[in-house]
């Protein structure tokens, strides 16, 4: 599915609010390109969830492989830390997918293990937090104002992609 220009100008200022974000963070160089690199993945895999309703292997490894990278060249957390990060993601979302009976995608938990690397084991729960905090809002918002039916579908990798960063910029702080 094509996005119209609006949706591509909507996720350009997204994009730009949350480089906003990193610089206001004050932070060095290499944080900033790393955190640079966080939020274009993160941006990606939520505007590709928003079309498709898929969050792609593809996007996942490249989160966790970037991921990876800066961990190993000391730019984010350590290498015991990214993995703790990586099974507290997928471990809580695995957990919710079998009690939803698969309402929750096996992409969202790929996902979640993905950005865990970035985050570490407290960054990942306190995303996962903020993920279904933001998404029960915004839900109750639509269902209030009839955009939206209780038997509807709504993507969770928006949410998730807006948890992460929030966590990210909170471990910042």
């Amino acid at each position: 599915m094509m996005m119209g220009l609006y949706s591509r100008g909507l996720l350009v200022l997204v994009f730009s609010v949350m480089l906003a974000g990193l610089v206001f963070a004050e932070l060095e160089s290499p944080a900033i390109l790393s955190g640079s690199v966080f939020c274009l993945l993160l941006v990606t895999m939520a505007a590709i969830d928003c079309c498709t309703g898929l969050l792609p292997d593809r996007g996942n490894l490249f989160l966790a492989g970037f991921g990876l990278l800066f961990v190993l060249t000391g730019t984010t957390c350590s290498l015991p830390e990214a993995l703790f990060g990586a099974a507290v993601g997928a471990g809580v979302l695995l957990l919710l997918r079998r009690l939803s009976h698969g309402g929750l995608g096996l992409g969202d938990v790929k996902y979640a293990a993905a950005f865990g690397i970035w985050l570490g084991g407290q960054g990942t729960l306190l995303a996962l937090l903020l993920s279904f905090a933001i998404g029960a809002v915004l839900a109750l918002l639509l269902l209030a104002c009839g955009r939206l039916q209780r038997d509807s579908e709504l993507a969770f990798g928006p949410f998730l992609s807006a948890g992460a960063y929030l966590s990210y910029l909170g471990l910042l702080w």
